[in-house]
C-alpha cells in the first residue's frame, strides 16, 4: 500500500550503508594523506602529477551513487503520491498559524482543530489507504509524522494530495517541521489509527456530536 512505514524504511536502508561507505572512504583517504605525506626533514615536495583515469573513475562512481539514490527516492515518493481512484478514506488537512484543522469529506460537519486547550486528533482507519489533502492558509508549514518517517511541505496556494497507510492500534505524534513563526512549537497533533470496529464506533460518535443544520 502507498505511503507505509515500510516504504520509507527501504529508502533509509539504502541511504545508510552508502553514507557509511562514503564516510569510511573519505576519512580513510584523509588519514592516509596526513600520515603518508606529512612533513619530514630532508624531504622535498614532488611535482604534482595528474591521474586522469583515477579522476574519471571517481566521477563515474559518484554519478552512479547519485543515480541510485535519486531512483530510490523518487520511486518511494511516487508510491506515496499515487492515490487510488477510490481510497478507503479521505482527510482534508489545513495548516495555519499556529495549528491544524482536520475535516472529513465523508463526515460533513465533523471538524477537529487546534485550540488553546489541546492539540487536534486525526482519526484514521488502520491498515487501509488514506488519502490526505494538505493545504495552508498562510505561510509554509510541514506535515510531519516521525513514526512513519514521512514529511510533506504545505505551500501557500498549492494543494498536495498523497496517500498514507497507518499501522493498527497506534497513537502517533505529528508536528510541523518547517519553522513558521514564534509559536511554531505549538503546531503538534496526534494520530489515532483505529481498527475497523473501533473506527466505526468513532464515526458513529462523531456523527452524534455533529451540530445540526
Amino acid at each position: 500500500m502507498a505511503g507505509t512505514q515500510h516504504d520509507f524504511s527501504d529508502v533509509q536502508a539504502v541511504y545508510l550503508p552508502i553514507a557509511g561507505i562514503v564516510l569510511v572512504v573519505v576519512f580513510g583517504a584523509f588519514a592516509f594523506a596526513v600520515i603518508r605525506y606529512r612533513a619530514r626533514g630532508g624531504r622535498a615536495p614532488r611535482p604534482t602529477r595528474e591521474h586522469n583515469a583515477l579522476e574519471v573513475a571517481i566521477a563515474l562512481g559518484l554519478a552512479a551513487i547519485v543515480a541510485v539514490l535519486v531512483s530510490v527516492t523518487f520511486s518511494a515518493d511516487a508510491r506515496e503520491a499515487k492515490v487510488a481512484g477510490r481510497p478507503a478514506f479521505r482527510v482534508d488537512v489545513v495548516a495555519f498559524k499556529w495549528g491544524w484543522q482536520f475535516t472529513y469529506p465523508a463526515l460533513p460537519g465533523v471538524v477537529d482543530r487546534t485550540t488553546d486547550l489541546r492539540p487536534p486528533v486525526l482519526h484514521v482507519p488502520a491498515g487501509v489507504e488514506v488519502a490526505v489533502r494538505l493545504t495552508t492558509r498562510d505561510t509554509t508549514h510541514a506535515f510531519w509524522i516521525p513514526e512513519l518517517r514521512y514529511k510533506r511541505d504545505a505551500w501557500p496556494d498549492v494543494a498536495h494530495t498523497f496517500a498514507l497507510t497507518f499501522p493498527a492500534g497506534q497513537h502517533l505524534s505529528g508536528h510541523c517541521a518547517q519553522y513558521c513563526g514564534l509559536r511554531h512549537s505549538d503546531m503538534v497533533f496526534t494520530v489515532q489509527a483505529l481498527g475497523r470496529s473501533a473506527f466505526a464506533g468513532w464515526v458513529a460518535r462523531a456523527r452524534g456530536r455533529r451540530p445540526g443544520p
